[in-house]
């Protein structure tokens, strides 16, 4: 590194860290202050609030809602453990209130806008590093996911350091970024199953790369490495494979209903869509997701329609102000008035980057996976975190590029003339 560099990194540290005090800030005033608590019904919020607590009490991996309103311990792999795991550490060292398990989501956010920053500056250097972090820092979207308890708060870090290990390993397929990458994407599909896509889709360019196959495999590895224990547990409890979690059945069987082929829940989810089944937890919503995919069978003139609503859904296009899980209406919104200016200046920083050489895939695959997972399964403004990501470095970029370009119009713009003056000179 030279001086010179070494020197711009020494600048970029104290103003990115300014940044995330700033952005940490926001999160822990949003939580306590607007989020909304305690849930209206019981939802995922709740799940993730007791689950800690019982492990920390020795229960073990039981489903929260039958041990707490039933008084029965069953297994449950409803969901996958990261986030649960994470908290369970809290709880162990006191740290049991809602307001302590929510605040979480300011440190995980806080971590996010780090990665976002370092990220940005990789890409496109100081300025757009800087940019990113800032647009991450005050992303309302962002905000309203780390208010919330839940897991995107913890999958949007965990996305972040996959992209940013993904372009180290592109640079120099290297045994021990090859493994990086797999680890750190072995936990973002600790947190949420969809991410099981995330690390096939971000090869895709390291296969290109001389040794690249190499590196691949080594991650590849790395990745199946840390998913191995959660998995063993699982065929060991339910007597099946069951790879990262269970929910997928009750997110197909809730998904492909008449409620949600037809009506104003048209591509949405709705409880009441899934049926109740004998067997363990993993029988029970496998055979929930076959009435989802026996009911789409039956129902594949409409598929299509549902399919691009589920999309729609995801992107914030239709029904967009509908307000997901554990979200303030008023941030929502906000969020969904940023999207919509985030976006063409992100398409502007995808192709400045393209223009400049820069393998852009890395940073459309995360796109390209909460759109499947969409469509598999049903749409909801949740799923969209790992883009919302994505979305502050490519807009940070488009703002650069923007920027540069008014510096070049005044700077060949005669003193006291217009622009047509100076064409005309």
């Amino acid at each position: 590194m030279s001086s010179g560099e070494a020197e711009r990194w020494r600048a970029f540290w104290p103003a990115l860290a300014a940044i995330v005090v700033a952005g940490i800030a926001v999160r822990v005033a949003y939580t306590l202050l607007e989020a909304p608590w305690p849930p209206p019904r019981l939802d995922d919020q709740f799940y993730f609030s007791a689950l800690p607590k019982l492990l920390a009490d020795g229960a073990g991996w039981v489903q929260p809602f039958a041990f707490v309103f039933r008084d029965v311990s069953l297994p449950t792999a409803e969901h996958p453990p990261l986030h649960s795991l994470l908290l369970g550490g809290l709880a162990e060292l006191g740290g049991t209130s809602p307001d302590a398990q929510r605040l979480t989501g300011a440190l995980f956010g806080g971590g996010t806008i780090v990665t976002v920053g370092v990220l940005g500056r990789l890409l496109a250097g100081e300025p757009p590093g800087l940019i990113a972090a800032a647009l991450a820092a005050v992303h309302p979207t962002l905000i309203a996911a780390d208010g919330a308890l839940m897991s995107e708060s913890l999958f949007g870090l965990l996305v972040a350091l996959s992209l940013l290990a993904a372009y180290r390993l592109l640079d120099r397929p290297a045994t021990g970024r090859a493994i990086a990458l797999g680890a750190v994407a072995g936990l973002a599909a600790l947190t949420r199953g969809e991410a099981l896509l995330l690390l096939p889709l971000v090869l895709v360019p390291v296969l290109r790369r001389p040794a690249g196959r190499r590196g691949a495999l080594v991650a590849l590895l790395a990745f199946a490495v840390v998913l191995t224990p959660w998995t063993v547990r699982n065929w060991i409890v339910f007597d099946q494979p069951v790879l990262i979690a269970n929910s997928a059945g009750s997110a197909i069987g809730g998904a492909n209903c008449d409620a949600t082929y037809f009506g104003d829940q048209l591509g949405g989810w709705r409880p009441q869509c899934v049926r109740d089944h004998p067997g363990n937890e993993a029988e029970a919503f496998a055979a929930a997701r076959r009435d989802g995919t026996r009911y789409a069978g039956d129902h594949l003139d409409r598929l299509p329609v549902v399919l691009g609503v589920r999309l729609a859904r995801v992107w914030g296009v239709y029904d967009p102000m509908q307000v997901p899980e554990g979200r303030s209406t008023g941030v929502h919104r906000l969020g969904v008035v940023m999207l919509w200016v985030l976006v063409p200046l992100a398409i502007l920083g995808a192709v400045a980057l393209r223009r400049r050489g820069v393998e852009v895939w890395i940073l459309i695959a995360p796109l390209v996976l909460i759109s499947i997972t969409a469509m598999l399964t049903y749409g909801n403004q949740r799923f969209r975190e790992p883009a919302d990501v994505v979305l502050t470095v490519l807009a940070a970029v488009g703002l650069a590029v923007l920027s540069r370009r008014r510096a070049t119009r005044g700077a060949v713009r005669p003193a006291g003339g217009s622009d047509r003056a100076g064409a005309a000179t």
